[in-house]
């Protein structure tokens, strides 16, 4: 069946965050990130498909197992979805989905039950590939939850969903959160804050033992907001050997992950 006007138009509606939070839903887009919606159990509004997509079996069976889903399927000309698609080249297949939240309680819950935790807090994070990125970081070093500041960029934008490859359903988050308010519960609950800088006054090594962390990365141009400084037991720092002038924010939540993943889960 031919996609409707409405459901077309609302493709292209979709692209304005405000509408997002309106309606409470958003696109996926590409074969992959909508076999991790999938399998995560995300509730689809619909997925639309252009005879692109169909390059073999394989691709007819997938859209044969959303059926069985009786999740709603329909097709697209190739020029209308290259119209609503955020890609360089549309991969043939879209969908929109049901916004889903985590429970703060829930997640609250499991940090104060676990011996070790990891978790990271985004202030102001401005760009998607950042966002997406870190997402990915943290799935790969499985920290236990990501809190995303309110005046970050929004996890449910199209590219910061694409950066994200699919960690975002494999990540524990909360979104539009009041990071001082957050960061103070879990201070009550024996976590250990740290604010990273490139004039940080510790080395990230020596922190890394601590049984439970929050590491604060800041806003691109800004770093980390002082108030949220000032809550912290200190801040840290990569320490630089040769000349550049910074860090990316995603390549520094990435060398510090790492090792405290090491450090954890290799001792």
């Amino acid at each position: 069946m031919k996609i409707s006007k409405q459901k077309y138009s609302l493709l292209q509606l979709l692209k304005n965050k405000k509408y997002r939070y309106k309606t409470g839903l958003f696109i996926l887009e590409g074969e992959k990130i909508i076999k991790d919606a999938v399998k995560f159990g995300a509730d689809f509004l619909f997925v639309a498909y252009s005879q692109k997509f169909i390059k073999s079996q394989q691709e007819q069976e997938f859209l044969n197992h959303l059926k069985n889903k009786k999740i709603e399927i329909y097709e697209i000309d190739d020029a209308d979805l290259e119209k609503v698609s955020e890609l360089e080249t549309a991969q043939g297949i879209i969908a929109v989905a049901k916004m889903f939240e985590f429970s703060k309680d829930d997640i609250i819950n499991k940090l104060q039950k676990s011996k070790k935790a990891t978790v990271i807090a985004l202030d102001r994070i401005s760009n998607p590939g950042n966002l997406g990125t870190i997402f990915r970081i943290c799935d790969w070093f499985k920290v236990d939850a990501i809190l995303i500041s309110d005046m970050s960029v929004d996890i449910f934008n199209p590219k910061t969903l694409r950066a994200t490859s699919g960690s975002v359903f494999n990540v524990l988050f909360l979104k539009d959160v009041t990071l001082k308010d957050e960061l103070t519960k879990l201070k009550s609950i024996g976590f250990k804050i740290f604010s990273t800088a490139p004039t940080g006054k510790i080395d990230y090594h020596k922190v890394l033992t601590e049984d439970k962390i929050v590491l604060i990365f800041g806003n691109e141009a800004h770093g980390v907001d002082p108030e949220l400084v000032r809550i912290s037991d200190g801040t840290i720092k990569i320490k630089k050997f040769g000349q550049a002038e910074s860090l990316n924010v995603a390549i520094s939540a990435g060398i510090i992950l790492s090792a405290r993943a090491y450090s954890i889960y290799e001792r």
